[in-house]
């Protein structure tokens, strides 16, 4: 019964839910059609699909904004009533105010996605949520199919199929084809096919006249490579060739005329076509537009030469005309023919133009000049055979020559390097073809009109030129030119320097890029100091005068200079040499310019020397951090250091040490990080640089050791090349954190050894016998002592030296260590083992004296000591060798009979004659006559304590329980 009831309240609330007729509003919108999706239409399960509808108003008042639009989508062939109640999805319309009597369409703001499981029969309802006074079109269903497996092709009706084609004619803005010429067209658009689909499509077009009424040709191709992914991709295929014999106007279409595939073919067949009208015509009409002389397409006379007469053609008609043979004729006042000349068009395709030029060979007044073009061609004849004829009448004179040679100097000087190019120029009047002979004196260089060569060709020095100038009448005229050759080097050190130098004989040239000289004064003044040197020398070959005319260079400052300098501030200077620092300005006939960046400057100079670049010099930013300090043996001190900031600054000319010295109280080297007085620093490194140290050293040891009560403090400031030091970057040596002096440590460690003892053995081994058959190298010592503490200042290290006399008041410097740096933790024993198989190892028969001398964390050893010591150990070798040969020695006598026969109390009368033996008897018995005395003492002693213990914790236990309490 349950079941039942929750059945029959889901039904009610479904009737709850259904639409209910709704009272009639002003006027009378009606849904006309839907533009999207259309009726019937296929589409895929997985692409949006929008929706536009088409409304009408149909009463003359505008409809105002009060009516609301809403689409729903159902699965299925359903009515209206259950689609609106059981729905797929459902969306509204923004409708705006139509216009009385008006047609407006509207697409919905969201779309509809339907989904994979979407398929089959779907319905599409347009609804009002309110009827009109005319609810008959105020609803509108349809019908849709999707699909998960969609296949469609869109032909592009807007494309022009003939756009890509060339060559064509146009009249009336429409472009001409030809009859039985093969054209290709294009079909654009787009397709989508699924990935399992196997599409095939027949692509093709068909030729209809122009009433549609029949089809007069048709081709097709078939097409299976269409992109098969699901989405939508672009479609441009080239149709198969079309052509056709008759002239006239018809209709072409073009585009997807039959499918197949799997499941489906194309699902929409209603956008596969597209249609095109085209003109097939074949006119021919070219014609002769314009003759006129080649030096001015507005002049009336012609004169006599080459190339004198040029006429224009074009092609006026529908097809391509090829090879055109073009006639020139010129006839005298009697008609005498005296000129005749020809010209092939190889191609004139529809609206094209073109030209020839024919030569002039006679003179003369009122000459009548013909150009003809044929009118009968392998395509046809031309439509308009009056225009291919065209005559004029002109006087032919004879042009003057005037003589002229360009060029290519501007101040008739060349180098050597350069090409020497002279052309001869004449009036363009001049009749051709014109002879030119280039001479120099006697000697002739050349024909032609142009005469070409390089400077090195003509040869250092002055050149006259002559040029001789004909024409076909044997009219003769002269002209001169005069100009110098130089000699040109080519300079260049890429990328940074790029140049020329000019002089009058063969020279060579040397070239070097350097920083200004370490610690040089140039005295530049103004805030700059100097840069970079660079030095241009030119020399003669046989060493006579260079004859240096002119040097120009480029310097790419951005490369000659770090990225560290201000271009801005860049200027130059000269210097006679590199050795010197005596400058000049660069001025006169010597100069320079900066290009408008400031990163390349062009430089003029007539003598040979070096370039000084000057300028505002970087900080010099480099610092000494982490500056540590460390004693060294005998009161030396070292110090380490890093260097942060720009380590590559060619303008860091080092580091500068400082130095003072002195006992307890002297004055000290400020700490930088309170801040920096120029004053106070001059002050206090006047007279105390101790060493100048490249950029790169990280490590300085100062070469005179401080003596015990003399302290020091240091300091490290980086320099520029000049020497000069920056205080603001400089550092300084630190005691616990601070400025202070430090002190070195010449004092060696007194430390002693404990427990400094030997043991030595002999082996009596065969092995060692055998290395040397000497008996006397086979002992082993081993020596063993427990380390001591270290100091205070540091750990402890031990040299361990072996003499062969007691040791008083020994230098040990002199000898060499049989270990060293031995180190070990306090308290830990250490052993060291010394066999006579070594170099130099321990023999029988002497005696020998170990020194273990300790070193402080600095080096100090403490090399003199004495004998006796803790750290000596003297070891005498014994020879050991009979106790291992023992059997060479002859036998002991038999003992005699003990006493009854009992071994043991032989034994024991033996004993008792030993002192040792009565002793421990003694302190036996004298143990036993204590214990019987002793014991019972404390016994009775143990129980008395015992009732004294017990009577005190019976005292206690009453404040034992008020402990909590305090607590």
């Amino acid at each position: 019964m349950g079941f039942v009831l929750m059945l029959l309240f889901s039904t009610l609330g479904v009737l709850a839910t259904a639409p209910s007729a709704s009272a009639a509003v002003s006027g009378s919108l009606g849904l006309n059609a839907s533009h999207s999706p259309l009726e019937n239409s296929w589409h895929s399960s997985f692409d949006g699909m929008s929706f536009t509808v088409e409304v009408e108003n149909k009463y003359a008042t505008s409809s105002g904004n009060g009516r609301t639009l809403t689409w729903y989508a159902c699965e299925g062939d359903v009515t209206v009533s259950t689609c609106k109640s059981i729905y797929s999805d459902t969306g509204q319309f923004n409708l705006a105010n139509i216009p009385g009597n008006s047609v407006t369409n509207f697409t919905a703001p969201e779309q509809w996605i339907p989904g994979s499981s979407s398929e089959g029969i779907f319905t599409i309802v347009y609804a009002f949520s309110q009827n009109d006074q005319d609810a008959s079109d105020d609803v509108l269903r349809f019908n849709i199919n999707l699909t998960n497996d969609f296949v469609d092709v869109i032909i592009n009706t807007l494309n022009d199929p003939l756009q890509h084609l060339s060559n064509l004619a146009v009249h009336n803005d429409q472009q001409v084809l030809n009859t039985d010429t093969e054209y290709v067209f294009k079909a654009t658009g787009q397709s989508t096919v699924c990935g399992v689909c196997a599409f095939s499509a027949e692509f093709g077009w068909q030729l209809w006249d122009i009433d549609e009424t029949m089809m007069l040709k048709e081709a097709y191709k078939t097409v299976t490579t269409l992109p098969a992914w699901g989405g939508y991709d672009p479609l441009n295929i080239n149709l198969p060739a079309f052509s056709f014999g008759q002239q006239g106007h018809y209709v072409l279409k073009y585009g997807l005329f039959s499918s197949s595939g799997n499941p489906y073919g194309d699902l929409n067949p209603d956008n596969n076509f597209a249609t095109f009208e085209i003109v097939l015509n074949n006119s021919i009409d070219l014609r002769v537009t314009d003759v006129y002389p080649s030096h001015s397409n507005q002049g009336t006379v012609f004169y006599y030469g080459t190339d004198r007469v040029v006429a224009a053609f074009e092609n006026l008609g529908n097809m391509s005309v090829e090879n055109i043979t073009v006639s020139f004729n010129v006839y005298n006042q009697q008609f005498d023919l005296e000129v005749e000349d020809t010209c092939d068009i190889p191609l004139m395709n529809p609206g094209s133009a073109a030209t020839c030029e024919f030569n002039m060979t006679t003179t003369g007044a009122s000459r009548l000049l013909r150009v003809q073009m044929p009118t009968i061609y392998q395509n046809g004849e031309d439509v308009r055979m009056g225009d291919n004829l065209y005559s004029l009448t002109a006087d032919i004179e004879v042009g003057p020559l005037n003589p002229s040679i360009q060029t290519n100097s501007n101040n008739e000087i060349y180098l050597t390097t350069d090409d020497v190019e002279l052309v001869g120029r004449s009036s363009a009047l001049a009749s051709q073809p014109l002879n030119y002979t280039w001479r120099e004196g006697f000697f002739v260089h050349g024909y032609g009109q142009v005469l070409n060569k390089t400077g090195d060709a003509f040869g250092l020095g002055h050149h006259n030129i002559s040029l001789q100038m004909m024409d076909p009448w044997g009219n003769t005229e002269f002209t001169y030119l005069e100009f110098d050759v130089l000699n040109s080097i080519n300079i260049s050190n890429l990328p940074y320097v790029q140049g020329s130098a000019i002089t009058e004989n063969e020279v060579s040239y040397s070239h070097e890029i350097m920083l200004p000289h370490l610690g040089a004064s140039y005295g530049i003044g103004g805030g700059k100091s100097p840069l970079m040197l660079l030095s241009f020398e030119i020399e003669d070959s046989n060493g006579a005068n260079a004859g240096l005319r002119e040097m120009n260079l480029d310097l790419n400052l951005s490369e000659i200079l770090p990225d560290e300098i201000d271009l801005s501030t860049v200027d130059l200077r000269y210097l006679s040499s590199t050795n010197t620092q005596l400058w000049t300005y660069l001025d006169g006939e010597d100069g320079y310019e900066f290009s408008p960046e400031g990163d390349h400057v062009s430089v003029t100079m007539t003598k040979g020397g070096a370039i000084l670049v000057i300028g505002v010099l970087p900080d010099t930013n480099v610092n000494a951090v982490d500056v540590e300090w460390n004693q060294l043996e005998a009161g030396q001190i070292s110090l380490d250091w890093n260097a942060v900031g720009n380590t590559d600054n060619p303008y860091v000319g080092g580091w500068n040490i400082y130095k003072i010295q002195g006992v307890t109280g002297t004055t000290v080297f400020p700490d930088p990080a309170n801040g920096v007085s120029e004053a106070i620093w001059e002050e206090l490194t006047a007279g105390n640089l101790v060493d100048t140290l490249d950029l790169s050293a990280r490590q300085w040891l100062d070469p005179e050791p401080l003596e015990t009560g003399i302290c020091a403090s240091y300091a490290i400031a980086p320099v520029d090349r000049e020497g000069n030091p920056n205080y603001q970057r400089v550092n300084i040596t630190r005691v616990n954190g601070g400025a202070g002096l430090l002190c070195g440590d010449a004092i060696p460690p007194t430390t002693s050894l404990e427990q400094f003892d030997h043991q030595w053995e002999f082996t009596n081994s065969t092995e060692c016998f055998d290395v040397r058959n000497d008996w006397s190298l086979c002992y082993n010592l081993t020596l063993s002592w427990t380390w001591p503490d270290h100091e205070a200042q540091g750990n402890l290290s031990w040299n361990l030296y072996r003499v062969e006399f007691a040791p008083e008041n020994v230098d040990l410097k002199f000898i060499q260590p049989i270990a060293s740096n031995m180190e070990g933790v306090p308290g830990e024993q250490a052993t060291f083992v010394q066999t006579g198989l070594e170099n130099d190892g321990i023999r029988p028969y002497r005696t020998y004296y170990y020194i273990l001398t300790p070193i402080d964390s600095v080096g100090n050893e403490l090399m003199v000591t004495d004998y006796p010591s803790p750290n000596i150990e003297r070891v005498h070798i014994d020879d050991d060798w009979w106790s291992y040969n023992q059997h060479i020695i002859p036998p002991e006598p038999e003992p005699p009979e003990p006493p009854l026969g009992i071994p043991w109390l032989q034994k024991l009368n033996d004993a008792t004659e030993l002192s040792e033996f009565q002793i421990a008897g003694v302190v036996m018995l004298a143990t036993i006559v204590l214990n019987f005395i002793l014991l019972p003492l404390m016994l009775k002693k143990r129980k008395r304590l015992k009732r004294v213990l017990e009577a005190r914790k019976r005292n206690s236990s009453v404040a034992d329980e008020f402990d909590d309490f305090f607590e």
